[in-house]
């Protein structure tokens, strides 16, 4: 066994692996990368945590490099699951710590699965609105700073954390949560790297507090969540690792705040035949205030009718373009009657609306299935999450949606465009077979051209997740300068010994991360998310 595994396990409770066959099972997430660690790591309390953090704190010290990736569920699409040292899984700290009804509050540990959580709280009434696979854990939807949805807008899962326990790249234990003018000048005095944090990110917030202010709520890259630190009471750091991709410090714990069930959902499905007819349509259902509101390209039928799974129902209503789905979220049955008759007057004479009823119930949940199938079919080769949710404003969607028309024309593939109107997110899974040297240029070609569709329509490539190791290679040219340095800066005061999954929110080699190029992808399901 390797010497590093055979000390730490004498030093934690958890267990530490170095066997090649359990290794394997690491050097894969759900991106196209794969990258080989020296050791796992299952720690099953805050306190391995700590003695592991600080193991590689000082080895660092000894300029020995054995740098700590945070990995929940395996789930990321960008890479950021993966490292070259100490894979810290994190699935063995999965306990549910306290429901607190009233207060609509719960204490989880971050290896807890958002499944997990979920069943529990539906036991009480109550749910967090966050979009993500059942099996992610809170931590990794944090990291990732998941897309929500709660009683009145679109979010994410920023807006229902309260509090994060986090160990720091030194093994120190910190709290972070909203905190007053009058505990932070206490916090100041002290002689800790917590105290070194809050003086560095408060000055820092001092000298580009303009830049920061203007920080985009639909990019996830970077440390998005800095605009959001500085508040009227006080200062409140817990944002700032949301999104953070595990590079500031590893979450422990988190406090979280929940919502009340509502009631059986309230659909409607409306099919359109371009894309300007799909934007009159979007902005209507957004401004009468219905939810959860996603599309499906009818190219999907097409396909998902190639691997046995039909949709006649939809079908019938739309040959072509696309396909609206919005949910009446309203806890007053009066309240959504009203919306939909709105709804109804409001649309265009050419224009119809299919309400969810019991005999249609399939043909809505089959929609889901479809998707689901046509994303697994790799019967010619594999629908690869490569760009998954680029952000495209409302007035550039038309535009957006005609250049994929146009990009699937001229480099003779099929993009089926699906996603999330609440966010402005857009999909597309082009089939590519990564095994062969053309396979993985025709894919290559396909991203850079996807790319400046994105960006030329003054969207960008972050609109549901961070950049990782994957995408950072291909948007370094997108980047702003002085963003970059400030985020840079949050990355120095955060972790000044980089051991914390070093190579994602800075300066990446494309050709390293090209070289980690896998040539299969076989990941079992992929889920929808």
């Amino acid at each position: 066994m390797n010497r590093i595994a055979v000390y730490l396990n004498q030093h934690i409770d958890g267990v530490v692996y170095s066997a090649p066959s359990i290794l394997s099972d690491f050097t894969t997430d759900r991106s196209i990368l794969r990258f080989y660690p020296r050791i796992v790591a299952q720690p099953i309390n805050a306190t391995d945590v700590r003695r592991l953090v600080k193991f590689s704190s000082q080895l660092a010290a000894k300029k020995i490099a054995l740098p700590i990736t945070v990995r929940g569920g395996g789930n990321s699409k960008t890479g950021a699951d993966l490292g070259t040292g100490l894979i810290m899984s994190m699935t063995r700290m999965n306990r549910i710590q306290e429901i607190d009804t009233r207060q609509r509050l719960v204490r989880v540990q971050a290896g807890l699965t958002l499944g997990e959580l979920q069943k529990a709280l539906v036991l009480q009434g109550l749910d967090l609105p966050v979009r993500g696979n059942p099996s992610e854990t809170i931590g990794g939807l944090i990291s990732r700073n998941a897309i929500a949805s709660d009683n009145t807008k679109p979010g994410t899962i920023a807006d229902f954390v309260d509090t994060v326990e986090v160990v720091l790249s030194d093994g120190s234990v910190a709290e972070f949560g909203a905190t007053s003018h009058s505990a932070l000048r206490r916090k100041l005095k002290e002689k800790t790297l917590e105290a070194e944090i809050y003086r560095s990110i408060n000055d820092l917030i001092q000298r580009n507090g303009a830049r920061i202010d203007e920080i985009s709520q639909t990019d996830h890259s970077g440390y998005m969540g800095l605009r959001r630190v500085k508040q009227k009471r006080g200062i409140n750091l817990a944002p700032i690792f949301c999104g953070a991709e595990g590079t500031l410090g590893v979450i422990t714990e988190v406090i979280l705040r929940v919502e009340p069930v509502f009631e059986t959902p309230d659909y409607v499905a409306i099919p359109v035949n371009d894309a300007k007819s799909f934007v009159v349509v979007t902005k209507l259902l957004q401004e009468l205030r219905f939810t959860d509101i996603v599309f499906y390209d009818t190219e999907l039928y097409n396909e998902s009718d190639a691997i046995g799974k039909t949709s006649r129902f939809f079908r019938k209503a739309s040959n072509d373009g696309y396909l609206i789905l919005a949910n009446a979220k309203d806890d007053s049955r009066g309240a959504r009657r009203r919306k939909f008759h709105k709804l109804q007057k409001k649309l265009p004479n050419s224009i119809r609306m299919i309400r969810a009823n019991a005999d249609n119930e399939a043909d809505f949940a089959a929609l889901r299935e479809n998707l689901l199938a046509y994303l697994n079919d790799s019967s010619q080769s594999y629908h690869l999450p490569l760009i998954d949710n680029v952000f495209i404003p409302t007035g550039h969607q038309v535009e957006f949606l005609d250049g994929v028309t146009k990009l699937a024309k001229d480099l003779g593939v099929k993009l089926a465009v699906f996603g999330s109107v609440e966010h402005h997110v857009f999909t597309v899974r082009p089939s590519y077979t990564p095994s062969t040297v053309e396979g993985r240029k025709v894919m290559i070609n396909f991203m850079r051209q996807y790319l400046e569709l994105v960006y030329g329509c003054d969207g960008h490539a972050f609109g549901a997740a961070p950049e990782g190791r994957f995408l950072a290679m291909l948007t370094q040219r997108y980047r702003e300068a002085e963003l970059t340095q400030i985020y840079g800066q949050v990355k120095s005061i955060f972790d000044p010994a980089d051991i914390l999954n070093p190579g994602l929110k800075q300066e990446i080699d494309p050709r390293l991360t090209l070289r980690h190029f896998r040539t299969d992808y076989n990941t079992g399901i992929l889920p929808l998310d």
